[in-house]
């Protein structure tokens, strides 16, 4: 099959990052082109050679509408795909416009409701608003979970028949790899003092200001350390009620680091806070790379991944002190490893990959 994919970037975001996986999976037996609006972001490093590029050469998704119609008109791939709310409806635009009966998969990667309350960009707003008449008319739009799903149905107050779920392509042989490494901070040297471990964006989205109070609590009760991996634009506050709190000895933001993985695997426990997410890839790399792991239950993903709790504490969101009590319970009674990494295959890329290669075969059938 010729399959085409349509992303405004590369750049560090989940979607990119499972974007890119997908890409490759399917380059594997298949014609794969991704066409971008913008040739920036680090993931081009990791793009089978086989992926054709195209650039349309534009600063924003709207001015690559046209160019986009035109080469859909000119290349006429058997499937086109797209990934974020934004580019879907974009994408969908381009393909009216070409003239041409290319089938769209639409994949939707978060909460539509919860982010469009926080979107600044007047044309992203646009596209948000035009997506209960457009998303309708989409051939399938893929819900990276039931609860993305259920966003979705909310978003465009009807129940479309052409919703369907396909998890994230996430666990791949390199993160076992990975996570056998050695990890990169001083703390995992010394095993006498526990260390939570929390990664993401340092954005409202992760919440790591309840992680830092929890953390607070836990530190009353025993000795510990909480380590936050990743970058943002909320640095300086954490920073702030770190030591605000007298925690500056026990806390570390040491930014990004290029394999969160060795750490997973290393922390005591794992501790994803969120107030939302789409499908928490990390908190499956987590699981993959062996991790105890700890989750607010928010929308949407955790409950589906811990499998209501089972494999994990779920706790309220936003909650600090039922945060602490969670991370106490995964330190003093972990859940089975062997569970936990049984949960994690369900999110290779082989077979995600698989169950996309079964929907394309539908809808060009």
């Amino acid at each position: 099959m010729k399959v085409a994919t349509f992303l405004q970037n590369l750049h560090g975001g989940g979607a990119e990052r499972v974007a890119t996986l997908l890409m490759n999976g399917l380059a594997q037996d298949h014609q794969v082109s991704l066409i971008v609006a913008q040739q920036e972001g680090p993931y081009f490093d990791d793009l089978d050679s086989r992926v054709e590029l195209h650039s349309m050469g534009g600063r924003r998704i709207l001015s690559t509408i046209i160019p986009l119609a035109r080469w859909l008109r000119r290349e006429r791939p058997d499937v086109f795909m797209s990934h974020m709310t934004h580019v879907n409806v974009a994408a969908s635009l381009a393909i009216k416009l070409s003239g041409t009966q290319v089938p769209l998969l639409a994949v939707e990667h978060n909460q539509m409701d919860l982010n469009f309350e926080r979107l600044g960009r007047p044309t992203v707003r646009w596209a948000y608003r035009s997506v209960p008449y457009v998303y309708p008319t989409i051939e399938r739009v893929v819900c990276v979970s039931d609860g993305v799903a259920d966003s979705v149905r909310r978003f465009t107050r009807r129940r479309p028949c052409n919703l369907v779920t396909i998890n994230n392509p996430v666990v791949t042989p390199r993160l076992a790899e990975l996570a056998a490494g050695n990890p990169a901070h001083p703390w995992f040297h010394d095993t006498s003092i526990p260390v939570v471990l929390g990664c993401g964006r340092l954005v409202e989205q992760k919440d790591f200001t309840t992680l830092i109070l929890a953390f607070q609590e836990i530190r009353r009760r025993r000795k510990a350390r909480l380590l936050i991996l990743g970058e943002g634009p909320q640095r300086a506050m954490l920073e702030e009620l770190t030591a605000q709190l007298g925690l500056s000895d026990d806390v570390a933001m040491p930014g990004f680091d290029p394999n969160p993985f060795a750490a997973m695997r290393a922390a005591s426990v794992f501790v994803l806070s969120s107030r939302w997410e789409g499908l928490p890839t990390v908190l499956i790399e987590a699981l993959a790379a062996g991790a105890v792991v700890v989750s607010t239950d928010c929308p949407s993903g955790p409950f589906e991944v811990l499998k209501g709790g089972a494999l994990g504490p779920l706790v309220p969101v936003g909650d600090a002190a039922a945060l602490a009590d969670g991370i106490e319970r995964a330190l003093v009674a972990p859940t089975s490893a062997a569970d936990r990494l049984a949960q994690a295959g369900n999110y290779t890329v082989s077979r995600a990959v698989s169950n996309y290669e079964e929907l394309l075969q539908q809808v060009i059938a």
